[in-house]
């Protein structure tokens, strides 16, 4: 499809930044920038670093494609703090298991998790924390984190982030504990539209009946679990071809 423009306001970047309750953002992280300036995660990554007094590390599209290059980078500069997507994550890891030893937490998402290679990953016992981060662009990098633990049958997208609220949906009907629905979200964290695209935009953020301010429908096909923490099903519109 064409691409989106989302416009993302300064409260947003302050509700994923500072006090987001995920990650300890402070002024001893040092972040190694690994995405372009037009990918929301570069938005935790500068902000989360900067506004905290911490350190921003930025190095060039051949040093993150290169394991080696990559491993010495983290090392050199201190690194203790990166957000990968899934597919970089698993190719960087498959090169080289110890990679990543050094960091004291590492985000990765963007799509669906590869449980098999977080599981090889939990099993070197390195300490690094590892954090599934879920979130469309249009409320913010993250919606909500779930921090993986070494033993795990799955792994949810987990719970909202500070200063957001998560609805469950059955087109305007809460779902309940394991019933599938669409996720909806509210909150700081809401841009305020498409640009340019008025209709998108009323079709996406709409008015939000459990609270103010407007709510965003996702698209994603989710479900509580008994815990708490939420799962992530896929897409909605993949789940109706499917059936179709």
């Amino acid at each position: 499809g064409n691409p989106k423009g989302t416009m993302i306001e300064q409260k947003s970047v302050i509700r994923l930044v500072k006090n987001g309750g995920f990650v300890t953002l402070d002024d001893e992280l040092v972040i190694l920038e690994t995405g372009q300036l037009s990918f929301d995660a570069s938005t935790l990554e500068i902000w989360g670093s900067l506004l905290n007094g911490g350190q921003l590390v930025i190095t060039d599209n051949d040093t993150l494609l290169d394991s080696k290059r990559l491993k010495d980078e983290i090392k050199n500069k201190n690194v203790n703090f990166m957000w990968l997507t899934s597919t970089l994550f698993n190719q960087m890891f498959m090169a080289d298991e110890h990679i990543f030893d050094s960091l004291q937490c590492l985000m990765i998402g963007g799509e669906q998790l590869s449980e098999k290679h977080v599981r090889m990953f939990k099993g070197i016992k390195n300490n690094v924390r590892l954090v599934n981060g879920y979130g469309p662009t249009e409320n913010t990098t993250f919606t909500t984190t779930y921090e993986i633990p070494d033993r795990f049958d799955i792994i949810p997208i987990g719970k909202p982030i500070s200063n957001t609220k998560v609805f469950v949906l059955n087109g305007d009907k809460l779902c309940g504990i394991g019933i599938p629905g669409e996720l909806c979200t509210s909150g700081d964290g809401v841009s305020r539209g498409y640009l340019n695209n008025k209709k998108l935009t009323k079709e996406k953020f709409v008015k939000n009946p459990y609270g103010s301010g407007k709510m965003y429908r996702t698209g994603d096909l989710v479900r509580w679990m008994p815990d708490g923490n939420i799962e992530f099903m896929g897409r909605i519109d993949e789940q109706v071809k499917i059936r179709g």
